[in-house]
């Protein structure tokens, strides 16, 4: 195993325990369960047309609104979802949901949804056609560590130096088609023909995730259509008695 390799393995097995430790991965994984099974539920290829593209953006765009309101603590979150996480920043440069905890920054992204819990590792992530943020993490990672990988059965080209301590990762989670199970790897994204030198399982949902919870949406009334009529109130003007204009 080289020293590249080697130098990915601890800092990933570091930072995963640090990121346990402090309640983060169980943060993830609320916030996976939660938003994946609502879509989920409301995915509809045969009526209203849905493909798992739409399925992806929704679940994409949901992740990044609620994460930002469990760190803020807004009342559109249930309490119990609130993120009191020591250390936590959490926000969407360029669009793309971003943490930072100690001194790891973690984006997020989601597999494909054709392939469900079992992603084929070795095809996922060009960079050259991702968001130059996940761009710019693998060439960081790359710098860091020394190398560029090569096809996964001939292991890294390394370059001259010895590695640096990796500190940029991407939150990977995918979800079943057919039910609301879903799964997180945390991984170290790098150049080459290798998408990730290193990865470690966070969760593995064994049973599907059906929570409910009630609507913190303040009450506005019943709908428009469904007030009751409203009867006006006529008063007739009384004509000027003669003589009297």
């Amino acid at each position: 195993m080289h020293q590249a390799q080697v130098a990915a393995d601890q800092a990933l097995e570091a930072t995963v325990e640090a990121c346990s430790a402090a309640g983060l991965i169980a943060a993830w994984r609320g916030l996976v369960q939660d938003v994946y099974s609502t879509n989920l539920d409301r995915y509809e290829p045969d009526e209203l047309g849905d493909t798992p593209m739409t399925l992806g953006i929704q679940c994409s765009e949901n992740l990044k609104t609620r994460a930002i309101r469990r760190f803020r603590h807004d009342e559109l979150e249930a309490d119990d979802d609130h993120w009191d996480i020591d250390g936590l920043r959490v926000w969407t440069p360029r669009n793309v949901l971003t943490f930072s905890s100690a001194s790891a920054r973690v984006v997020t992204m989601k597999l494909p949804f054709a392939e469900g819990r079992s992603p084929r590792w070795d095809r996922i992530g060009d960079w050259d056609q991702d968001s130059q943020i996940r761009r710019a993490i693998a060439t960081e990672s790359s710098r860091v560590l020394r190398y560029r990988s090569h096809a996964e059965s001939d292991g890294l080209f390394p370059h001259t130096g010895s590695p640096g301590v990796v500190r940029n990762y991407m939150m990977l989670w995918a979800g079943e088609a057919d039910a609301a199970l879903t799964a997180g790897w945390l991984g170290v994204p790098v150049l080459g023909d290798t998408p990730f030198i290193a990865r470690k399982l966070l969760w593995w949902d064994d049973e599907p995730h059906n929570r409910v919870t009630a609507s913190t949406t303040p009450d506005r009334g019943p709908n428009f259509d469904e007030r009751p009529a409203v009867t006006p109130e006529v008063t007739l003007k009384r004509r000027p008695q003669e003589g009297l204009a």
